[in-house]
């Protein structure tokens, strides 16, 4: 029933669009469906399994999960028990939301909202009769608090309750090696009280809402067992409006040179994010007080921070006077955090004192600012204030209205929020957040304009990563004008393959491909795990041993150099033979050829390869074989092309590497056409006399994937070697 009162009433107060009406009602449908199954007990009922509400990062999901708890108090639904992440701030801040969207029905005595660890102990039947909102922590004690209150007032089977996990994929999933056991495992503390609560109530629908499900999608179907399943079942995705800003926008039209979005990427060199990352400071590599003395060191840092006032500067000029905030995301260590604070607090007082050694540099970096911003300002069309008039605003807002604030634990963060939205409040008209892991999922960051992510983990996880995207979000070009993203070049393109790996998931739900799944496919030498729960923390992707493979995709290495001469040529010529042996030199035509034959031609090819130490953009000469075996799994063969004499060179303009060695019009257009049903292996003799390549011959491998290889996504094994295939 959509005409009840509760969700007409919210559609009125809220302004539902046609698309998240859609959303909020197929949600509702299967909640329906599966609480009658449940009370009628049906004995196929599947509605154990969670219903998952997935949206963007900060793109509205509790404006989704409140229109999906008002509908269902219109069906049949008495109770809600919604679990936040463990912070008070944001239990606090879950709690004002509840009232303010159910405002209407608390004033006429029908809701009640309440945070369970004051929820007084004795309700009376006429308080229990209501439809009661019931908020908690996921946190040990809070969870024990909703057992209890469960069992006191005997709701089992007397109230269908509704259990909203937000963040579902942090706290509520996880496991640990039970002693002894070479393949048992026992859920982690919240986990096994979640599963109780869920275990403890009839007519329970228990609902997911994430932006990172890929932990959800990655659980044991717990066959046998008494856990309730926590991979979902059904996936209804939340509608982001048109003015939302995700990673499309930062890391993939960022590579286009007639998107708007080319200006938000600045490189970080790795010798500055060393120094940024690092706990103490080595005053051999760098001294804090000489930050504008030494014009090669942390010129990026400086360059951000310049960049973040001098845009908020010529924006308020264009009549959008607002207060602005900054990010500067560094390594989990506390000691780093107030070392980046000293070094940027160093950097405004010399800005602001304008010593004579330093006016001549300064002038420098203000005027280079001004041409940077002035750029991505005119190309959205706002009017770009002259240099003098935007050097005086400058200089009088590093004087007023610049505030550096550390970040580190949650403690620190409740300080730091808005009582009323639970957002970052801004105190002064330009906010520079220094921060680790606390600066990620339920922070909101309001007008952030820039955001300097120093962080360098050795292995990067897709969820984590996301998450720490403060700067998503519904952002006007206003902002977009001036915003800027400053990252290594390696974590920035590990970020363009999330992003790839993200939008292609979403993709697959959208148009219901779902169903044929996620693939997990094994790296070469590795075997599928038979195991239910795999060893390794399944609440995590690692980004760095990931590739979606999608229908004529290419895989190839991209960010390297061959060995010394006498080696590449050696493997070039040995390269030669067994070309010669498959097919003559003049043929320009595609040959078919066992997978065998193609193996060791890329094993061989690649023999004389060395990646580089700044990409993550180079495929591994095993990832390409597991690759190939999987997409020539049903014919066993593949298609050969070769080419010679190409003289490509290593980059292109701005420092970037050539990633399409292979001529459009020629071998690359040849490829497309013939794999239907079986890849190609096109192989590419450079020269190695263009520019980069130092002149080392090589072979530079690329693999074509099929027109018709289903959508998937390919994943090295975890840590224990096993694998999980969807």
């Amino acid at each position: 029933m959509i005409s009840g009162e509760y969700y007409q009433t919210k559609c009125r107060e809220t302004g539902y669009s046609d698309e998240f009406k859609q959303c909020i009602e197929n949600a509702c449908e299967y909640c329906i469906d599966n609480m009658q199954s449940t009370v009628s007990g049906n004995p196929y009922y599947k509605g154990e399994h969670p219903l998952m509400l997935l949206g963007e990062i900060q793109s509205g999901k509790t404006r989704a999960f409140t229109g999906l708890m008002a509908l269902a108090f219109d069906n049949g639904f008495d109770y809600i028990f919604i679990l936040t992440k463990n912070n008070i701030a944001l239990v606090e801040q879950t709690y004002k939301r509840m009232r303010k969207e159910f405002k209407t029905f608390i004033d006429q005595d029908k809701v009640d909202v309440n945070d369970i660890m004051k929820l007084q102990d004795e309700l009376t039947p006429y308080e229990l009769d209501k439809k009661l909102i019931i908020i908690a922590k996921k946190q040990k004690d809070n969870l024990h608090r909703i057992s209890s209150f469960i069992r006191y007032t005997m709701i089992n089977g007397e109230k269908n309750c509704l259990i909203i996990d937000d963040e579902a994929d942090t706290a509520s999933i996880g496991y640990e090696k039970i002693k002894d056991s070479m393949e048992d495992f026992n859920l982690r503390t919240v986990a096994a009280e979640v599963d109780k609560i869920r275990g403890s109530l009839d007519g329970c629908v228990f609902v997911q809402v994430t932006a990172t499900p890929y932990a959800l999608y990655l659980q044991p179907d717990f066959e046998g067992m008494e856990i309730k399943p926590i991979k979902p079942l059904k996936t209804v995705l939340v509608p982001s409006g048109e003015k939302y800003i995700g990673g499309e926008y930062y890391f993939l039209k960022s590579n286009d040179e007639n998107s708007q979005g080319r200006f938000i990427f600045e490189e970080v060199s790795d010798e500055e994010q060393e120094i940024v990352s690092a706990k103490i400071t080595d005053r051999r590599r760098f001294k804090e007080e000489e930050i504008l003395i030494r014009e090669d060191r942390m010129s990026t840092f400086k360059r951000g921070i310049i960049n973040f006032i001098m845009g908020g500067c010529i924006l308020n000029r264009n009549g959008k006077k607002q207060k602005y905030a900054y990010v500067i995301h560094t390594a989990v260590a506390q000691q780093a955090h107030d070392r980046v604070a000293n070094i940027t607090k160093t950097l405004i007082y010399q800005l602001k004192e304008r010593a004579e050694e330093h006016i001549v540099y300064i002038e420098k970096l203000l005027q280079e600012s001004y041409r940077d911003i002035s750029n991505s300002v005119v190309e959205f069309g706002f009017d770009m204030p002259e240099y003098e008039e935007i050097k005086e605003d400058f200089y009088s807002a590093i004087v007023q209205g610049v505030k550096v604030s550390v970040i580190n634990s949650k403690d620190d963060i409740n300080k730091y929020l808005n009582e009323d939205t639970g957002e970052l409040k801004l105190r002064t008209p330009f906010s520079i957040f220094v921060g680790g892991q606390v600066l990620d999922r339920g922070i909101t960051i309001p007008n952030m304009v820039g955001f300097y992510y120093a962080r360098n983990p050795k292995t990067m996880q897709q969820d984590t990563v996301m998450q720490h995207s403060r700067m998503f979000g519904y952002r006007g070009n206003d902002f977009l004008s001036i915003t800027r993203f400053y990252t290594t070049r390696k974590i920035y393109e590990s970020m363009v393959k999330i992003t790839e790996i993200d939008v292609a998931l979403r993709d697959d739900i959208r148009h219901n491909r779902f169903e044929d799944g996620i693939c997990f496919i094994e790296r070469r030498g590795d075997t599928a795990s038979t195991a239910k729960i795999v060893p390794c923390s399944p609440s995590k992707i690692s980004v760095s041993n990931v590739v979606y493979l999608k229908p004529s995709s290419r895989i190839l290495p991209i960010g390297f150099l061959a060995k010394a001469k006498a080696i590449s040529d050696k493997v070039v010529r040995e390269v030669n033979l067994m070309i010669d042996s498959i097919m003559p030199r003049e043929q320009k035509r595609e040959v078919i050829i066992d997978i065998v034959k193609a193996e060791k031609l890329i094993e061989k090819v690649y023999s004389c390869l060395v990646p580089d130490e700044n990409t993550e953009r180079f495929v591994e000469y095993d990832k390409m074989i597991s690759i190939l075996r999987y997409v020539s799994k049903q014919s066993e063969k593949c298609y050969l092309i070769v080419r010679r004499n190409r003289n490509m060179p290593k980059y292109k303009e701005g420092m970037r590497y050539i990633d399409s060695p292979d001529t459009g019009q020629d071998e690359q257009k040849l490829a497309r056409e013939i794999s239907i049903d079986m890849p190609c292996l096109t192989l590419l003799h450079q020269n190695g006399v263009a520019k980069g390549w130092k002149g080392r011959e090589f072979w530079w491998p690329i693999l074509t994937l099929p027109k018709n290889t289903p959508k998937t996504i390919y994943a090295l094994p975890n840590v224990d070697g096993r694998i999980r295939k969807r």
